[in-house]
């Protein structure tokens, strides 16, 4: 009787001993940019990682889908794009390489090694999304969008035709559309070649192109970019664009809006009827004072020049000349073009429709 309960034990301290051991295959760890990540893999078994969010793209020296056995590949991986896990595996003993991943639009290492001890499990948690303890904080997060990662996107805005070829895992969480519809401003043609939606971001890329059909160069804020939607403006974030389209000349201007004037979330699809907003500027007012005006965030929006007041009508003989009248019209045009509202107005003018809607100035606004 004594001999079998012994052997009951040493049977539950042996299996209790395996779960731990088992237990410690599967590794969570935090992501962190600061460090790269040690991944234990083996040579036998595949080593699976999880990930908070959709993979974007992945990049490592001697890593390879379908390695020869013979050859030099150090590493096999699997994986499969618009998922957020991957497998791999170690070709041999004693192998070291890293591993590059990019997640939600940030860069982080991993530093693969072969052992005989491998991990079988590896998730990633991402800390900061679980520090969020009420609405005011989620409200917070929402508006913490650097700059550098607006600027990330702007760059996978311009370099869309390209990346869409090469790299197309990196839209594969983004919605684009290509509206190619067209608008017209003081003998400026738009048209809105492009939009793409980054959900992370809350945030919407556009790529417009400007034809000068007019026989003087067009000058243009190029920060007072920005879309109308029904009767919200949303302004831009960021841009990037020239200021000038000579005359005959076409060129491209990209912008991105983020958030809405108040910090929230705007939601907008890229299949809204985007109105292109900017500000013209008339040669000659260069010198005009200029007024600053800042959102509810702070963050200064588009400058807005004071009116010029009108020069005087020279006259011949007591009769007023050709540039009091044209000075005249101007004045009359430029006023029925002006939106009502009861904010500051500036010169910031939504480009004509071509199917001959009626145009209207609209005072500038910034979100962010």
């Amino acid at each position: 009787m004594r001999l079998m309960t012994l052997v009951l034990v040493c049977a539950v301290s042996v299996a209790s001993l395996g779960s731990e051991t088992l237990a410690s295959k599967v590794v969570r760890v935090s992501l962190n940019q600061n460090e790269p990540t040690v991944i234990k893999l083996g040579t036998r078994g595949i080593t699976t990682l999880e990930f908070p969010y959709k993979i974007d793209a992945l990049d490592g020296f001697g890593f390879s889908v379908s390695p020869s056995p013979e050859g030099a590949d150090l590493f096999q991986i699997s994986f499969n794009k618009g998922t957020n896990f991957l497998s791999m595996k170690a070709m041999r003993e004693g192998v070291e390489g890293n591993l590059t991943v990019v997640l939600d639009g940030k860069v982080y290492c991993l530093f693969c090694t072969a052992v005989a001890d491998p991990s079988f499990v590896v998730v990633f948690e991402d800390i900061s999304a679980k520090t969020i303890s009420g609405p005011r904080d989620a409200l917070a997060k929402t508006k913490q969008i650097s700059p550098a990662r607006l600027l990330g996107f702007l760059d996978k805005v311009k370099a869309y035709p390209s990346l869409k070829l090469s790299a197309p895992e990196m839209f594969r969480n983004m919605e684009v559309a290509e509206p190619n519809s067209e608008s017209s401003l003081e003998g400026l043609k738009l048209t809105v070649r492009r939009v793409i939606r980054d959900e992370s971001l809350d945030s919407l890329g556009f790529e417009i192109e400007l034809a000068n059909q007019t026989d003087r160069d067009f000058l243009y804020d190029p920060e007072s970019f920005g879309v109308r939607v029904g009767n919200e403006v949303y302004a831009e974030a960021i841009s990037d664009a020239g200021g000038i389209v000579g005359r005959g000349k076409t060129q491209s201007a990209f912008f991105v809006i983020a958030s809405t004037a108040t910090g929230g979330r705007n939601d907008l699809a890229v299949t809204n009827k985007f109105d292109v907003v900017m500000r013209q500027i008339i040669e000659g007012d260069s010198k005009a004072p200029s007024q600053q005006f800042e959102g509810a965030n702070g963050v200064p929006t588009v400058k807005h020049r004071s009116p010029l007041p009108a020069p005087p009508a020279a006259e011949i003989d007591g009769t007023p000349s050709r540039l009091a009248v044209a000075d005249q019209e101007h004045r009359r045009k430029t006023h029925g073009h002006r939106r009502k509202t009861s904010k500051p107005s500036g010169d910031s003018v939504a480009a004509q429709s071509s199917e001959k809607e009626s145009s209207q100035v609209t005072a500038a606004e910034v979100d962010e």
